[in-house]
């Protein structure tokens, strides 16, 4: 019994580990998907052009891509909800909250049709975004509260955190609104707009009130990795630190990049998917933070 109980933690682990990584690669995908304009590969949902099978096209093999990883997803988190009771035997957090996390990717799934026969209407897609993030949030939660190590709460660190994770899904979610409403690549300099040092144009402000989420960001990104690297006597903290920070500058040498790059579409759907890795440790620090030591 013992036995059987250790292998199906073992399972519950590898699952959590495939929903976490599902959790960044299924927006990083959609975000690939959008920018090659293949958001209308398959015109028709589930299916794509009356078939399970999309046809030899390039936009409708992308979209159709996108759809099946979000199909894996979900199967993925119906083994979750599976081996999390078959480990526990009750209906416990852990339990609902895999539950709750599949119910939700059902949801974001049945948005995601929405978007497709809304002709890409920016506010749904915007709403499907955000859904994928809250996924992937729960997903890191339950990962952390049942596998890392307890640490002592820290409030500086929490609310610094807590900001962090505020404005990561501020500016990821006005990025791709700015995309979506045809605002992404009306500013072709960095910092600045364009020749002006004020934008002129409504979709101007829209993409440049995306840039000054995105510096306050990054300056609570700097000082969250400083106070977190300096906690030594938390190593956990240490690693979170040191990984923020790289994926924090990172991301923002990519943005920095597209207008540069003249928006390749490697830098949109890199800048996209760092976008999310910041999301994700960011609520990571706050899972950690909030946990008391034992």
């Amino acid at each position: 019994m013992e036995k059987k109980k250790i292998t199906n933690k073992k399972f519950l682990l590898t699952f959590a580990l495939l929903g976490i990584f599902f959790s960044f690669f299924q927006p990083t995908c959609g975000a690939f998907t959008r920018v090659t304009d293949s958001g209308d590969g398959c015109p028709d949902w589930p299916t794509c052009f009356g078939s399970w099978i999309p046809p030899n096209d390039y936009h409708a093999i992308i979209e159709w891509s996108h759809r099946t990883s979000g199909v894996l997803f979900g199967i993925v988190s119906i083994m979750l909800v599976i081996f999390s009771y078959l480990v526990y035997r009750k209906f416990n957090s852990t339990v609902k909250i895999y539950t709750f996390t599949l119910l939700l990717i059902i949801i974001v799934g049945g948005i995601g049709g929405a978007v497709v026969l809304s002709e890409l209407n920016p506010a749904i897609r915007t709403v499907h975004l955000a859904g994928a993030q809250t996924i992937a949030a729960l997903m890191v939660a339950s990962f952390i509260s049942v596998n890392i190590t307890k640490v002592k709460t820290n409030k500086k660190v929490r609310n610094l955190a807590l900001i962090t994770a505020f404005l990561a899904i501020a500016s990821l979610l006005s990025g791709a609104y700015a995309v979506w409403q045809g605002a992404g690549s009306v500013c072709y300099r960095w910092p600045l707009c364009d020749d002006y040092f004020i934008p002129r144009y409504t979709n101007q402000w829209i993409h440049m009130a995306h840039r000054i989420i995105s510096i306050g960001l990054l300056l609570h990104i700097l000082r969250l990795s400083i106070v977190l690297i300096r906690s030594k006597q938390e190593q956990t903290f240490v690693r979170l630190g040191y990984l923020m920070l790289f994926v924090g500058i990172l991301q923002t040498l990519i943005g920095a990049s597209i207008p540069i790059s003249e928006f390749s579409v490697w830098s949109r759907s890199i800048h996209l998917g760092l976008a999310t890795i910041v999301w994700m440790v960011s609520v990571s620090i706050i899972m950690v933070v909030n946990t008391k030591k034992t």
